[in-house]
């Protein structure tokens, strides 16, 4: 039997741009979902986000945005129950993409 030497253990590329492919898997890794809550927790939710606002609270909200999940701290700075948007240590966010408020 012949010895092929190191032939024999090279890397097979199998996918084609499998780099890319692996780049986007793990990207992809860390994407959540847009989690969907009920309309009395949306209601619940907003009735908060308007106490906390008209009693000037420190709260800590959850958000999602761009596929993931974030937390954000500090007091609302101005609140457009029309338009359901919600300013916070100058970042705007949409009442729809608010999961969870604390205070803290």
């Amino acid at each position: 039997m012949i010895d092929r030497g190191i032939i024999k253990w090279q890397p097979f590329n199998s996918c084609y741009n499998g780099k890319k492919v692996i780049e986007d898997i793990k990207k992809n890794k860390d994407y959540v979902s847009y989690p969907s809550l009920s309309e009395d927790q949306l209601e619940i939710l907003e009735n908060e986000i308007i106490e906390a606002y008209n009693l000037g609270l420190n709260i800590s909200l959850v958000y999602y945005y761009s596929g993931k999940i974030n937390n954000l701290k500090g007091k609302i700075n101005y609140l457009n129950t029309e338009k359901k948007i919600l300013y916070l240590n100058n970042k705007n966010l949409y009442l729809k993409q608010i999961l969870k408020i604390e205070r803290i």
